[in-house]
């Protein structure tokens, strides 16, 4: 295990991911993923430790100085880009490895920014776009909810979409006031170490979204 009062050499890091000194840099992901399928085995685990030992020693080769092991994964090599609703939700995804090779594959739900998955042999770090209608802050997901001044009132009910179906509530005079509602647990739920999260609903006036009567008229004429 890495001693943070110790300098890595460049030898030792090559040493830890089975890479040969004079490899040029662009073998260096490749090592540094095989380094962690090996350390895998056939658990399907990786210790903490162990990801803190080879990203350390990946970091080492690719920055050619020492630094303290980074134990929130800030740094690492390898990402998947993911939507909000598809960090929610989970399920079929489509990409593209590091190598540039095309795959498919199953996530699970509720995946939080800088969370590490399996994918084909790869452990990449979730990344999740930041949306303007829907986002996931944390644990929290955020929506925003465009509403008609008219209903943006105390005690009025209001409807919002969210990934897993429609939510509805009354408004408070605090939330009017702030802009914001927040749901208490009605975000991601726990999963691998993360809290519950909660649901926040940004209210934003908008005439353009229709009133009362324009929902009517909707609903005539769907009749």
């Amino acid at each position: 295990m890495f001693d943070p009062g110790t300098e890595l050499s460049v030898e030792d890091a090559c040493a830890r991911l089975g890479l040969d000194p004079a490899a040029p840099v662009a073998d260096l992901q490749g090592a540094f993923q095989r380094a962690l399928k090996t350390a895998r085995g056939t658990d399907e685990h990786v210790s903490p430790a162990s990801y803190r030992d080879i990203l350390e020693a990946y970091r080492r080769l690719r920055l050619r100085e020492p630094e303290a092991p980074d134990r929130k994964y800030e740094d690492w090599p390898s990402h998947i880009e993911l939507t909000p609703a598809e960090a929610i939700l989970g399920g079929a995804k489509v990409g593209r490895l590091p190598t540039g090779r095309p795959f498919e594959t199953r996530l699970p739900p509720a995946l939080r920014d800088g969370d590490l998955v399996w994918v084909w042999g790869w452990l990449l770090q979730v990344r999740i776009d930041a949306g303007d209608e829907l986002a996931v802050r944390g644990d929290d997901i955020w929506i925003t909810a465009h509403k008609h001044p008219s209903q943006l009132k105390p005690g009025a009910r209001i409807s919002v979409e969210t990934p897993s179906g429609p939510f509805s509530f009354r408004l408070s005079e605090e939330a009017i006031a702030a802009g914001l509602a927040r749901a208490p647990g009605l975000g991601l739920p726990p999963s691998r170490g993360h809290a519950q999260g909660d649901l926040y609903v940004k209210l934003v006036a908008d005439r353009k979204a229709g009133g009362p009567v324009e929902l009517l008229r909707r609903l005539t004429r769907a009749a």
